[in-house]
């Protein structure tokens, strides 16, 4: 890979590989783009040159140039988005007055989307400043498509495998369009009885997969498991272990990652940091994939350095680096001095901000 200076000039280009600092502490992610804020802490590290992505990369999942990271922007990407959803609700609403004959119109929808995340990773930085709990269920369905893609490609699945995951998390809660509107959209706890209903989404979603052309089994059997639990703590068939298919599990940690994160009308949304710890917790209770949680959860704090985020404490920070160690608390930088949450245990990134 070629070597480039840390000055003014490598904005914008693309890391090659992790980078450490001389103690060891993961100061930038590989494929990490670049910014203005990134060189004086480089420099202050006492990096002189890093390796760096060669300006046309041939490959699949995060390799991507540098030049098509300067051509396009965050506003151009999250209008793709917007699109997107906007394309989703009227699909999804007609479900719920026809049956819809082919999975064609959905895989369309997405693979649009699919392509703009797998290019320009801002787009999945900025899904969790968007502000607003309505449409949900639309918002929620692109979501987890693109984390799934995603974590498949953290996974190194193939292409095939990938474009799968993205559709079998855009369509994972289409049963959702079957359960009735007052239990769905409740601004409030649901009752005993209400979440019996509202767990029948995943049964709905089934039937309706596999009624659609193009639909598998493999397909509808994601939309039937997502809630599974590997200790039998899920629904709807308390499936344990390996009994719940890998995709699966993936989709159960995409569906929860983005249900955590997203406003919704209940209740508002939690730091992509806060989350990652919550799903850490579980897999450590044997309720997830450990092993793709600590692939997922690791990529996910690298994706934020740099970013705007607010404490617990109600001040605004810069994430500045990640540590190996503990990649949900990392250092940040508050009106000028650093602050290690590694060591203040008190403060939580409780929201990433625009």
């Amino acid at each position: 890979m070629p070597t480039a200076p840390v000055d003014q000039t490598l904005i914008g280009q693309i890391l090659a590989e992790d980078l450490y600092s001389h103690s060891g502490v993961l100061l930038l992610g590989k494929h990490t783009t670049i910014t203005a804020a990134h060189v004086p802490i480089l420099l202050k590290q006492q990096v002189r040159e890093v390796e760096v992505v060669p300006a046309w990369t041939e490959g699949t999942g995060e390799q991507v140039s540098a030049q098509l990271f300067r051509s396009e922007s965050d506003e151009e990407m999250v209008a793709a988005y917007v699109h997107a959803l906007d394309q989703t609700r009227m699909m999804f609403d007609r479900l719920q007055q026809e049956r819809m004959a082919s999975l064609e119109p959905f895989s369309q929808i997405f693979a649009h989307v699919l392509e703009k995340s797998t290019k320009h990773l801002g787009l999945f930085r900025s899904l969790y400043v968007l502000e607003g709990s309505d449409s949900y269920t639309y918002r929620h369905s692109l979501n987890v498509g693109i984390l799934c893609s995603l974590i498949a490609r953290l996974l190194k699945w193939d292409d095939q495998q990938v474009a799968f995951m993205g559709n079998a998390g855009f369509l994972h809660d289409v049963g959702k369009m079957r359960i009735p509107k007052e239990v769905l959209l409740k601004p409030g706890k649901l009752t005993d009885e209400e979440f019996a209903i509202m767990k029948q989404h995943t049964t709905y979603g089934y039937e309706m997969i596999r009624e659609m052309e193009g639909g598998s089994e493999k397909l509808a059997l994601c939309a039937l498991l997502h809630h599974e639990r590997l200790d039998g703590s899920g629904y709807p068939e308390q499936r344990k272990g390996d009994a719940i298919p890998l995709e699966c599990q993936v989709l159960a940690i995409a569906d929860m990652f983005d249900a955590i994160c997203s406003d919704r009308v209940y209740k508002g949304r939690t730091s992509p940091f806060e989350a990652a710890q919550l799903l850490w917790k579980e897999a450590c209770n044997g309720q997830l994939n450990i092993e793709v949680v600590t692939v997922f959860v690791r990529y996910i704090a690298l994706l934020y350095v740099g970013a705007r985020a607010r404490l617990s404490s109600g001040e605004e920070v810069e994430v500045i680096l990640i540590h190996q160690d503990e990649p949900m608390r990392p250092l940040v930088r508050r009106s000028g001095e650093f602050l290690d949450l590694r060591y203040e245990r008190k403060l939580t990134i409780e929201k990433m901000i625009g």
